[in-house]
């Protein structure tokens, strides 16, 4: 893998963005698609108590390995997506050890809160799960998914993610129907091992391809840096996901563990139709990057770069909330209720996907800093909406704050980023 190679085959086998699309909607539905099916046949078993323990360690435990990945995905791809072609190899071997060493310090911080929530915790299936899957996170901070997704490569890279879900759901379907250290100990464990595989597949398959980076010293100041941009993205993201877990916590508190795991099993399903528009959003990001940049930051060029996921949006928007109208009025027993809240989040589906597409398009200009402000933002008014609507509508208060985070967060990044660049194409044009 030398920097001086020919840039013909330095994207030679970059993928179409469709396939990528595609690839990554194969892997979600085979990873999370296996812990769905499993979660399905524990709410037919009445296990209720496992689920809403696994479903919720598990959630708290991906946001944990976001926070490790320090938005870095995006960071590394927009940096390759940008690299001149002789560039490229060298700019991905930079990233991806910047990436590694700010990384494992954050990995370093998150397990140490890990060690403190699990010894303080007076849950039996928490004192099991934690410490087991906390080296999941040390993993994880060496994982290559900005470089795949840079090269053009998402495709690849969403389905060596595979192994963490699958190994979860296998171990979820052979533990105990009760929420005891032992179940906790097994899924945690199941967690740090997927991970491992997936990194190790991530790495393996830069190393067929003649890609993989190889050691090299980084700058304190370059990592301080990239750090920098990498936090800036997570804010971004990070409030919609304690958004959800708030949500979570509300349920738990509130509505007991029953009534948690079919909220969660609903509300997953709403989740995994964002998750996939996201797949499709990021398997269109280097384009848009190139779209912005040739465009002069157009809202426009934006949109046209994610047109498939924005109708994608609109069709499975309906499709979500037909569907689960109809399991509402027409299937009975402990199907019912998921169905009415599928129904609830149907639209969010629809409004998240929007903002998201202009949170990405602000990302790709390099905006990251706008971004999170507008999802901070939104994230504190949906939480007092949450708070309020709650008390008198219940979970279509939560629906509705969900929408109402979206559409702010979407307003701020227009009227920074969009309106601006819109005014000064005007007047250029003008002059």
């Amino acid at each position: 893998m030398r920097p001086d190679r020919a840039p013909s085959t330095v994207h030679a086998r970059s993928l179409p963005g469709l396939v990528n699309a595609a690839l990554l909607a194969l892997s979600f539905a085979l990873g999370q698609g296996s812990i769905f099916l499993v979660q399905t046949w524990m709410i037919d078993r009445d296990a209720l108590a496992l689920l809403a323990s696994f479903a919720t360690h598990f959630s708290f435990a991906i946001l944990a390995l976001m926070i490790v990945d320090m938005g870095s995905a995006v960071v590394v791809a927009r940096r390759i997506s940008l690299a001149h072609d002789h560039d490229v190899v060298m700019v991905a071997r930079r990233c991806y050890w910047q990436a590694c060493a700010v990384r494992l310090c954050i990995a370093a911080l998150v397990s140490l809160a890990g060690v403190g929530c699990g010894f303080l915790s007076s849950d039996a299936f928490s004192r099991g799960y934690i410490p087991a899957a906390m080296p999941a996170l040390f993993f994880w901070a060496c994982n290559a998914t900005g470089v795949l997704d840079g090269l053009g490569l998402s495709g690849i890279s969403g389905l060596t993610t595979i192994s963490a879900y699958i190994a979860s759901a296998l171990a979820l379907a052979i533990a105990g129907p009760d929420a005891a250290p032992a179940a906790g100990l097994v899924l945690g464990a199941a967690l740090s091992l997927g991970y491992a595989i997936a990194v190790a597949a991530q790495l393996a398959t830069l190393w067929r391809l003649g890609r993989l980076p190889r050691p090299l010293a980084v700058a304190v100041a370059d990592c301080h840096a990239f750090a920098g941009e990498g936090a800036a993205v997570l804010l971004s993201t990070l409030p919609g996901q304690l958004s959800f877990r708030f949500q979570i916590i509300v349920c738990s508190v509130a509505l007991g563990p029953a009534a948690t795991a079919l909220f969660l099993y609903a509300r997953q399903i709403a989740a995994a139709v964002s998750q996939l528009l996201e797949f499709v959003r990021r398997a269109h990001f280097p384009v848009m990057v190139r779209a912005l940049e040739e465009s002069g930051a157009s809202i426009i060029a934006a949109l046209q770069a994610q047109t498939l996921a924005t109708w994608m949006a609109a069709l499975l928007s309906f499709g979500l909330l037909l569907a689960g109208a109809l399991c509402f009025l027409l299937v009975g027993g402990a199907f019912a209720q998921p169905g009415w809240v599928v129904a609830l989040f149907s639209v969010g589906v629809l409004t998240g996907a929007l903002s998201q597409t202009l949170a990405q398009a602000a990302q790709g200009l390099g905006r990251y800093r706008v971004a999170a402000a507008a999802a901070l933002l939104g994230m504190l008014i949906g939480f007092v909406a949450s708070a309020v609507l709650s008390l008198s509508l219940g979970l279509a208060g939560l629906a509705i704050s969900e929408v109402l985070t979206h559409g702010v967060g979407a307003l701020l990044i227009y009227r920074l980023v969009f309106r601006r660049s819109g005014h000064r194409v005007l007047l250029q044009a003008g002059a």
